[in-house]
């Protein structure tokens, strides 16, 4: 699950989300988000974006964690 964390992080870098951390958990990526930019990476356009940036790195399902900091 390191290649598929190091080419997600590095998508969501791309995507100007360069201070997301991606935690695996199998299949799962849980995005840790600053609270204050949650509703704008949960939000469209940039959720496509972040979804397709996170599938694309292997991860089926893809999670927001609202309690990092």
């Amino acid at each position: 699950m390191l290649a598929e964390t190091e080419m997600a992080e590095s998508e969501l870098g791309r995507l100007g989300l360069g201070h997301v951390r991606v935690r695996p958990y199998g299949g799962l990526a849980c995005l840790d988000v600053p609270l204050g930019e949650i509703a704008s990476i949960t939000g469209e356009p940039l959720r496509a974006e972040v979804l397709r940036a996170v599938r694309g790195a292997g991860f089926d399902r893809v999670a927001v964690n609202i309690d990092s900091e």
